[in-house]
């Protein structure tokens, strides 16, 4: 992958503040990131968060991360305010010319392939979804959650896959299903980290997207959030477009 990160703003205004979280929404910006050093924050944050919850054991200075972070269908993005990092997701995507392993849920769930099989083009999964463990601000957590939501609609739009998956907690089931009309692949399995049943979730981008505007305005993608997505994605769509070109081997 490139080693440049790019900046993309959405509507960026005013500095968020977990103490004052009205409108912070706005304030928050998005990178993929793909030199070293930031990707070493981002596994550090993923473990922190997994240790608060008490999913793994905790230890300074750790990183949480696996195989799947350095799959080249694999997207990691952080989420800042201010310059400083308090999220991280994984986006892992399947293409039709990829196999259905490149995404981390897949050996957890068998009814995932029959999912792939009916998206033409090709699924995403947003996984490691983390928010720094010392923000207690709950109103300000769940805007930044959302956020990072948001931003994976946009990647996804800007992939023209054809469905989202993600595996979640059980809280944050209702969310996903009504906010943004997804639904339950299968049944719960205990996807690692934790001893705990998810439950995986689909939604398809152009349902899931028209049902989030119409409940919530915060989720509306525009079409310059998508086209600079494209950009910043590119080491990741690039060699897919390369293996369309060519009649569909990577």
């Amino acid at each position: 992958m490139s080693d440049k990160s790019e900046l993309v703003p959405f509507r960026l205004r005013r500095a968020p503040s977990p103490q004052d979280p009205r409108n912070n929404a706005d304030a928050f910006d998005i990178r993929l990131l793909t030199r070293r050093p930031d990707l070493v924050d981002a596994f550090r944050l993923r473990h922190r968060a997994y240790a608060n919850q008490g999913l793994i054991a905790p230890a300074n200075g750790e990183e949480y991360r696996d195989e799947y972070d350095d799959l080249p269908t694999t997207a990691i993005f952080g989420g800042f305010d201010n310059g400083r990092l308090v999220a991280s997701m994984r986006l892992c995507f399947s293409f039709p010319s990829d196999p259905l392993a490149s995404l981390p849920c897949a050996p957890y769930y068998p009814a995932l392939g029959e999912l792939k099989f009916k998206a033409s083009h090709g699924l995403a999964e947003v996984s490691r979804l983390c928010i720094e463990p010392e923000i207690g601000n709950t109103s300000y957590r769940a805007t930044l959650y959302g956020f990072m939501v948001r931003s994976a609609f946009a990647a996804a739009r800007a992939a023209d896959i054809s469905a989202i998956v993600v595996a979640t907690r059980p809280e944050w089931v209702s969310y996903y299903k009504h906010l943004l009309s997804f639904e339950q692949v299968g049944t719960p399995a205990l996807y690692p980290p934790g001893g705990i049943p998810i439950t995986l979730l689909a939604g398809h981008i152009d349902q899931a997207s028209r049902r989030a505007q119409m409940r919530n305005r915060f989720f509306r993608v525009s079409d310059e959030d998508v086209s600079r997505m494209q950009r910043m994605l590119a080491p990741v769509l690039e060699p897919q477009s390369a293996a369309v070109a060519s009649g569909g081997e990577r």
